[in-house]
């Protein structure tokens, strides 16, 4: 039974952590599909009342064993909720959810804070179509470690081995989707071009990316990061809490001033809205010592987290608003066009006036069908 395995696994688990010293050997390995411990669950409770998706049976809130941003295990928080009544022969079939970017503080991981109201409408939807819905809280969320943040392969690792993990607690099928939004939109895009390699034992159907963040170099070439008159981007101090994990050399007090150490330090603790209120009003020039240098050191940092410009093996669905301010459409049209090219077999849907909040409640018929059209 999936629960009896979940338990015979879980003190190898332990001993592993217990042991493991982070080595590029075992990023090689993690590429090439090796490491047997990924997906072990070593932790499952209930998913509490106000975090549950309405209709939805069984629903857990778990921790498991995943592939770090440096290579080694870590252990990664999330929830999977499954149909409700008797799963279909072969088990239910998954759907691997990234979620939006709401902080780096323990308090932002979604299995703590329940899905966010227009996240929960796509979610909710897939349940009621028949789907068991995983969602990672990513690496550093809920859990001692701290968040590497944006990190195309270790968020495609986090999202599809915690469908391994599924299919040690539950009832679940090889075959899965990847979806996302926003930040989760760039994991699920990530998922797409790695599955095959990292997890040829599951059977990856495809990917399905809402108002995916994507064209970093793009973003970071703009006067809004650069002028430093420009209003200051909420993610700069986000962003330099994390690069001085993953960037050897790189001190936050190199680059920005009194008040935006203030910033970064709050980063590490602050989810969005928190930190929304503490920006608010600052510009670029008033947190950052030289803007337009620091954007620069960003942008090489996240050159190897552009979307993989290839053929994916597998189809992919993009929909994106109209109305986005926030990740603007001409971006994920600029993805699309780059993917197309490369022979991915793309579909794109632009959904008039809708913006970065309102594009799910608007698409989760849309993206039920997808995910049938995938997997049937």
């Amino acid at each position: 039974m999936p629960i009896l395995r979940t338990l015979t696994a879980l003190a190898s688990a332990l001993v592993l952590l217990a042991g493991a010293t982070p080595a590029p050997a075992h990023a090689a390995e993690a590429r090439e599909g090796g490491g047997e411990w990924r997906g072990t669950p070593v932790r499952l409770e209930p998913l509490p009342e106000p975090s549950r998706l309405a209709g939805a049976g069984p629903s857990w809130s778990l921790r498991y064993l995943s592939t770090s941003w440096n290579g080694g295990p870590a252990v990664v928080g999330g929830t999977l909720s499954l149909p409700p009544g008797r799963p279909p022969p072969g088990g239910w079939p998954v759907v691997s959810f990234g979620h939006g970017f709401d902080g780096l503080g323990d308090a932002c991981a979604p299995s703590r804070t329940g899905p966010s109201p227009w996240e929960r409408a796509v979610q909710e939807a897939l349940v009621a179509a028949g789907y068991a819905v995983a969602v990672t809280d990513g690496e550093g969320l809920g859990t001692p470690a701290r968040s590497p943040g944006v990190d195309g392969a270790f968020e495609a690792y986090n999202m599809i081995d915690i469908v391994r993990a599924a299919r040690n607690i539950a009832p679940v099928s090889r075959s899965w989707v990847a979806a996302g939004y926003s930040l989760g939109g760039h994991a699920a895009l990530f998922a797409a071009a790695l599955a095959h390699r990292y997890a040829p034992t599951l059977r990856h159907a495809g990917t399905i990316a809402l108002a995916p963040i994507t064209q970093w170099g793009v973003q970071l070439a703009s006067p809004a990061f650069r002028d430093p008159a420009a209003r200051l981007p909420f993610t700069v101090p986000y962003t330099g809490h994390t690069l001085a994990l993953t960037e050897p050399g790189f001190r936050p007090s190199d680059w920005f001033t009194p008040a935006g150490l203030e910033l970064v330090r709050l980063a590490g603790r602050a989810c969005v809205q928190e930190m929304l209120g503490a920006a608010a009003g600052r510009t670029n020039g008033e947190v950052v010592k030289d803007p337009a240098a620091l954007a620069e050191v960003m942008a090489r940092a996240l050159a190897d987290d552009e979307v993989i410009a290839a053929r994916y093996p597998k189809p992919v669905y993009i929909a994106h608003g109209t109305a986005d301010a926030g990740v603007p459409l001409a971006l994920t049209e600029l993805t699309v066009r780059q993917l197309s090219a490369a022979g991915t077999d793309v579909t794109f849907l632009p959904v008039p006036g809708a913006d970065h909040i309102t594009l799910l409640p608007a698409i989760a018929r849309q993206v039920t069908e997808w995910t049938d059209s995938l997997l049937r």
